[in-house]
């Protein structure tokens, strides 16, 4: 008996499978790689071998710049023909000459090329921009309205062409829209050009401009809605600072938001004059506001060398009712001083962007230098704010007692009339590197009107930053003087005392001050202290290395030494103010160490 049999290689085994199937795999894939390099040095040759307009003639940066810029981009393989390279430059030599023209060059020669290499032809332009076109003749008529202002007296000033300036058609332009949207900005909202005309004479290389300018009538204010319901609507009229009719300026509406904004009243607000709904010659203006919350809260703590720790607490209570009162309450407490105060603020009905009255009460308690004061005030001010200037007229009830040293505290009242001038032209409140500010405050009592003795207290302050280079210069100088027959009565809070991280550092907070016979600070009639500063970045914006000198005294005997320290910090830009850390060095002889200072805010 024959038995059958079956060939091998038609039936392969479980594990002859896996390897043929692997052989296979790694063949595929192999020839995948092999394929994508191919592709990927094909498509390299071929970006190597892609057309290239090329630019030969010119060397003024400026035309190169506006002629690449201009002529269309190469969309064509190097297999093109001759003719759609033809076609090409011809579109390229339209635009080159427009570019060219822009800036003038009326008599360009511009000759077109086809230029062979290997693989590949390139179009070619080679341009010979020719003599530049000179402004010959500039008219521009202005009513007499317009061209009295300012901003465009100035504007005029700087963007016209003078006769023999090269013909600049962007200047051009931006003379003749600027002068359009500043008269449109000034109210005259159908303002247009009667003649508006570039005229260029090729054969003579030569160029006139005419603008004359038909303003029409100004419009005006027209009515004012504001969506709001917080406030009385004549109240949030006046917070605009526009009054109705005022003439239509887009400063005046930026004002509009601002002035809103920056009341504690609203969150945001948006100011839209609704143009397209003008007649009359006015201008109906929408205003959309979404109200602050009623009432804010705040906790802050911070350290300066001066009081040790502190924390603070406010609540504020925007708005009271709808004439915008306001009533607000604090609390600051540190191992020297605790303070709470109060205030109620009323607008002035007729100015409540500007003026205000404040009824205010505060309690102090300090226990510094062998000095312990506890005082209470109250009294009503009135405060006129209107950028850069603070004015102030008040007057108050001050009760102060008193204990210095071991003597026993007394206790006396006041009757105070003030009144104060302030000026703040810092660029920046936070980090200021320019401007100056200044404050002077008189103040005073009689005696036979519920005063414990008669005096006056004036007080000036004078500060201010100035950049040079990269270096910031800072000073400031600060004077104060008592008149009075009777001083031992004067309160605590009224003398003179200085030293520390904000006046005379080197020395510890308050303790430059003319003593008793016990050797207690007892406060001076007299004050005089300054501080010279130079600050230079180190990192960036926001690291400054600073070298001080600092001198200053308060004193009762007018001959009495001032007292002066040196030193150097760091100060670092901080998102809340200046920080600052310093070492200074007394240099009035004695045995003073160097004393390490922090602090946060600007020295002024």
């Amino acid at each position: 008996m024959i038995s059958p049999r079956w060939s091998s290689f038609g039936t392969p085994g479980r594990h002859g499978l896996c390897r043929a199937i692997g052989r296979w795999l790694a063949g595929a894939l192999g020839a995948c790689l092999l394929w994508a390099g191919q592709v990927q040095a094909q498509t390299q040759a071929q970006a190597q071998a892609a057309p290239k307009l090329q630019l030969t003639g010119l060397d003024d940066v400026r035309l190169i710049t506006n002629v690449g810029l201009s002529v269309p981009p190469v969309s064509f393989s190097c297999q093109a023909s001759a003719a759609h390279i033809r076609r090409y430059l011809r579109a390229a030599a339209e635009s080159a000459e427009e570019a060219l023209q822009a800036y003038g060059h009326f008599n360009a020669r511009i000759e077109r090329s086809i230029s062979e290499r290997a693989d590949c032809r390139d179009p070619a332009l080679h341009i010979d921009a020719g003599p530049v076109t000179t402004v010959e003749e500039v008219i521009i008529e202005l009513p007499e309205s317009i061209r009295e202002i300012e901003s465009v007296r100035e504007f005029v000033a700087e963007q016209r062409p003078e006769p023999g300036d090269p013909l600049d058609q962007a200047a051009y332009d931006a003379l003749r829209d600027g002068l359009h949207s500043r008269a449109r900005r000034l109210g005259y909202l159908d303002a247009r050009f009667t003649r508006r005309e570039l005229l260029v004479d090729p054969a003579t290389q030569s160029a006139r401009i005419a603008l004359v300018l038909d303003p029409g009538s100004r419009y005006r204010f027209g009515e004012v809605v504001i969506e709001q319901s917080i406030l009385e609507p004549e109240l949030a009229q006046r917070l605009t600072g526009v009054p109705p009719g005022a003439p239509y300026t887009s400063r005046d509406l930026l004002a509009m938001n601002q002035n809103l904004t920056g009341t504690e009243y609203f969150e945001s607000v948006s100011v839209r004059p609704m143009l397209d709904e003008r007649e009359n010659l006015e201008v109906p203006i929408e205003i959309t506001t979404y109200p602050n919350p009623r009432t804010s809260y705040e906790l802050r703590a911070g350290y300066a060398t001066d009081v040790g720790p502190r924390v603070g607490a406010r609540v504020t209570r925007r708005y009271v009712n709808k004439r915008g009162h306001q009533w607000s309450a604090r609390t600051e407490l540190s191992a020297i001083e605790q303070r709470l105060d109060t205030s109620y603020t009323i607008p002035r009905a007729a100015d409540p962007l500007r003026e205000r009255y404040d009824i205010y009460a505060r309690v102090t308690r300090e226990d510094n230098n062998d000095i312990v004061t506890t005082a209470a005030a109250s009294g009503v001010q009135w405060v006129r704010e209107n950028h850069p200037w603070t004015q102030s007229l008040f007057t108050e009830y001050l009760f102060d007692r008193t204990g210095y040293g071991d003597d026993p505290p007394a206790s006396n009242g006041f009757a105070i009339l003030g009144g104060r001038l302030g000026y703040n032209g810092l660029d920046d409140q936070l980090f200021p590197t320019e401007g100056v500010v200044f404050d002077v405050s008189l103040q005073g009592a009689a005696k036979p009107i519920a005063s414990a003795a008669s005096f006056v207290r004036g007080r000036a302050f004078a500060g201010g930053y100035l950049p040079v280079g990269r270096w910031i210069f800072a000073g400031r100088a600060e004077a104060g003087v008592i008149v009075t027959d009777e001083f031992d009565k004067m309160p605590r809070s009224l003398r003179f005392f200085t030293g520390g991280d904000r006046s005379v550092r080197g020395y510890e907070y308050e303790s430059l001050s003319p003593r008793d016979a016990d050797g207690t600070r007892i406060g001076g009639k007299y004050l005089l202290a300054g501080s010279l500063e130079a600050m230079f970045p180190v990192v960036g914006d926001d690291w400054y290395l600073a070298a001080f000198v600092d001198s200053g005294n308060a004193y009762i005997d007018p001959e009495a030494e001032l007292k002066t320290a040196a030193g150097v910090g760091v100060r670092w830009r901080s998102p809340v103010g200046i920080l600052r850390v310093d070492v200074a060095q007394p240099l009035d002889g004695g045995d003073g160490l160097p004393m390490l200072h922090l602090g946060l805010g600007a020295a002024f």
